[in-house]
């Protein structure tokens, strides 16, 4: 038995409270185990002469290394402690708690200093998420490239819809009457969730240099065009998310400009990560005297530790929820933020808006931006891109289950289950340039993420096959003509998010197994009334499906043969 590998960290992940009296339990060993019981009581009741419970703990997922077990557990009286059994596959016995590794004897178990305390189980300190995040499924739309419905606001210099090369520079004229006038569109694609990138005052297409938070971008519309917006998506059971940019301001803004003119002297001089002044760069070495986003001269890094920078990010968070019923944030370069100022922004956010969804942008594990008073979620890159590699064949099956299976394990179930998946975004080529421009792998990796805890998110143009390569080629114009919807691509993405939608609770409840042999690769969610299976062949050659159940979505599947590079999403009989 490979004692090293045995953990169990209390008050995280390993012990995430699902509901009131309900605790999911997880400890995570090597691959020589063959069982591990859960001895778990109130200690009180213990101490009274009442008897230790003891059950048996589920297999759970398998990282590249390690081996997950779990339980869910009732706690009556909300107050628990609790130990571990262990059998190796060598039939030794070891027992494991909060003090560590003690021999398996009875005397030893009578010890209270033994086990894990959970001294009494609050569900507000679990800071579980919005429920309605779990049935979501998200569109992200770049606003200056989605539609142009009001040529009126148009930037001075506008291209013809679709002109391309896309610049960095380039201008289109996509606005929120564009947005509006397709929201029945994103309603026939089964879209429930809006993701906007920036809409707020900025010189850039894409907005991320923010000059005036309070206002909307005057190529974009008015308020009163959000306000329309944001009251006909509610109308269509659309949630809207707006996305803020707090790492830094874009050097048009009024704060900065301040700094510029009036240096050290500024009342603004301290919201700014700033060596010395005059603000600018070395006349010999070109180096900046001030920070910045990246090495983006134009976006200076704002200092969130200011109490004034943190009073007016609130403010300026509270009021499109106050005043625009807006229903989510999500808040760029989240890692670079420091979690202070996160932890006073969602409480201020949370008393104006208890399910506000509030997601953080990160493109690693961020387990410490989740909880603890921060956000509910994180966008998921690293759960989602290793898909692509999979489905490019640059990662091999068993990897891929096992570097899936570690992510799926880095954040608490209910927070899992509305992390932010999504294949592709504005800051990456899209999934099908990725994918050799071949529509089947895109499908095929729509289909697997379709089936993974989380909620997903389309990049606008998905639907229609929309190809491109890195910023700024990945944002070109939605494509109107043709029609999203005749498109080869449309109906499968369409089946794909209504089935997603129809399975809420299943997919956020069921167990998730996979099973690989031969390239081949299956994902399974199973519970007691249904079972999913998603198939991928990965080989070079066709092989036969054992399951026998109704076709959601497939490529290659003819009768029980599935063709290379096939793919199928099937449901088996309830029982």
């Amino acid at each position: 038995m490979q004692l090293a590998g045995i953990l169990h960290r209390p008050e995280s992940e390993d012990t995430a409270v699902l509901a009131d009296h309900q605790v999911l339990i997880r400890l995570q060993t090597a691959q020589d185990i063959q069982s591990v019981t859960l001895k778990y009581a109130d200690m009180y009741l213990w101490q009274a002469g009442a008897p230790m419970k003891t059950t048996t703990m589920q297999r759970g997922l398998a990282p590249q290394a390690a081996q997950y077990w779990t339980l869910t557990v009732t706690v009556p009286t909300n107050r628990l402690i609790y130990g571990f059994q262990i059998t190796g596959n060598d039939g030794t016995t070891i027992g494991y708690g909060d003090d560590g590794l003690f021999t398996d004897e009875a005397t030893q178990w009578a010890i209270t200093g033994h086990y894990f305390h959970l001294p009494y189980l609050h569900v507000s300190d679990a800071e579980l998420p919005p429920a309605w995040v779990k049935d979501t499924v998200w569109y992200q739309i770049f606003p200056e490239r989605f539609a142009n419905g009001d040529q009126t606001n148009d930037p001075a210099k506008v291209q013809p819809w679709g002109q391309g090369p896309v610049q960095r520079d380039s201008f289109y004229g996509g606005d929120l009457r564009g947005i509006i006038d397709h929201l029945d569109d994103l309603a026939d694609l089964g879209i429930n969730g809006l993701y906007l990138c920036p809409i707020f005052t900025s010189p850039s297409n894409h907005k991320y240099d923010t000059l005036d938070h309070f206002e909307i971008d005057p190529h974009f519309g008015t308020k009163r065009d959000f306000q329309e917006l944001v009251d006909a998506a509610h109308d269509r059971g659309m949630r809207v998310m707006l996305d803020a940019v707090f790492n830094h301001f874009g050097t048009a803004s009024p704060q900065w400009q301040d700094v510029v003119k009036n240096g050290a002297q500024s009342r603004f001089a301290d919201w700014f990560h700033i060596h010395d002044f005059p603000v600018g760069r070395d006349a010999k070495t070109g180096a900046l005297n001030y920070e910045t986003f990246g090495t983006a001269a134009m976006m200076p890094k704002i200092n969130t530790q200011n109490p004034a920078v943190r009073d007016y990010l609130i403010e300026i968070t509270s009021y499109w929820l106050r005043q625009l019923d807006i229903d989510a944030w999500r808040f760029d370069v989240a890692d670079e933020v420091d979690h202070g100022t996160w932890r006073a922004i969602c409480a201020a956010l949370r008393a104006v808006k208890p399910d506000v969804y509030l997601l953080g942008e990160s493109w690693h594990t961020s387990a410490s931006l989740v909880g603890n008073g921060q956000f509910d979620a994180v966008m998921n890159y690293p759960l989602t891109q290793p898909i692509l590699s999979l489905f490019n064949q640059t990662v091999t099956i068993a990897d891929y289950v096992g570097k899936t299976n570690l992510q799926l394990c880095q954040y608490c179930q209910p927070n899992q289950q509305v992390m932010f998946n999504a294949l592709d975004t504005h800051d990456t080529a899209r999934a099908l340039t990725v994918l050799q421009d071949d529509p089947q792998k895109v499908q095929a990796a729509l289909t697997l993420m379709m089936l993974l805890p989380g909620a997903p998110c389309l990049y606008y143009g998905t639907e229609a096959g929309l190809a491109g390569g890195p910023d700024p080629d990945n944002r070109r114009c939605m494509p109107w003509e043709p029609a999203p919807k005749t498109t080869a691509m449309y109906p499968i993405v369409q089946k794909l998010v209504k089935w997603r939608r129809s399975q809420t609770e299943f997919l956020a409840t069921s167990q998730l197994s996979w099973q690989i042999h031969d390239g081949w690769l299956q994902l399974i969610r199973k519970d007691a009334t249904q079972t999913v299976v998603g198939s991928f062949n990965l080989s070079q050659h066709s092989q036969t499906s054992a399951v026998v159940g109704k076709t959601i979505v497939s490529a290659g599947l003819t009768g029980d043969q599935l063709a290379a590079d096939g793919f199928s999403l099937q449901v088996l009989n309830k029982r």
